[in-house]
């Protein structure tokens, strides 16, 4: 991969993409006019079907939601994951009760640009790509993290949520840290002492 040159204003997303040869930009592909138009109404439906529930999430939104945070802290030997911890409700009701319309629509626009990325780079969703194939795309956007592209962005955000969602539940706090609450202590054994036990 070549050198990030993002903060560079004469070096634009075409020549990054060009240039790097990885996936970021993957919005710049071709669509057609109909194309959008079709997107943007059926987007619109599933949104005004996920207010009447009481969500912001589209019930495809919230899976996709569901499995992003998850391959960002999965489960392991030790502890559920984001998946366990409900991280996806935690999102949910972040976007649901902000008053920041634009931090909304920049979400649901980060999850159309990820699923262009993978989409360009397997010939499959999300969703329906492996474990490997997701992690490869998240690693692309890791690496580029101080890129102000908006599919960056959007993952700097996932990820904050994703951590502060699963790292504020009963499992990141308790089975992944081991947090056992307030307790008298016969001796302080110091933190070196201490198994590193939370996920990186």
């Amino acid at each position: 991969m070549s050198t990030d040159n993002s903060d560079n204003p004469k070096y634009n997303r075409r020549q990054w993409l060009k240039g790097s040869g990885t996936i970021l930009g993957a919005s710049l592909l071709p669509i057609s006019v109909a194309e959008v138009a079709a997107a943007e109404q059926a987007s619109a439906a599933k949104v005004e079907s996920a207010k009447s529930t009481g969500h912001f999430l589209t019930p495809i939104e919230h899976k996709f939601v569901d499995e992003l945070t998850e391959t960002i802290i999965p489960a392991d030997s030790h502890s559920g994951g984001a998946k366990a911890a409900k991280v996806v409700e935690y999102v949910d009701q972040v976007l649901r009760e902000s008053v920041d319309e634009a931090r909304r629509t920049n979400f649901r626009e980060g999850l159309r640009l990820l699923d262009l990325m993978i989409r360009h780079k397997n010939g499959k969703s999300f969703v329906d790509s492996e474990s490997e194939e997701r992690i490869a795309v998240l690693t692309v956007l890791s690496k580029n993290i101080s890129s102000d592209l908006p599919e960056v962005r959007f993952f700097r955000e996932i990820r904050q949520l994703t951590i502060r969602g699963y790292y504020t539940s009963k499992i990141g706090i308790h089975d992944d840290l081991d947090y056992r609450g307030n307790r008298m202590l016969d001796e302080y054994v110091g933190c070196e002492d201490q198994p590193e036990t939370h996920k990186s």
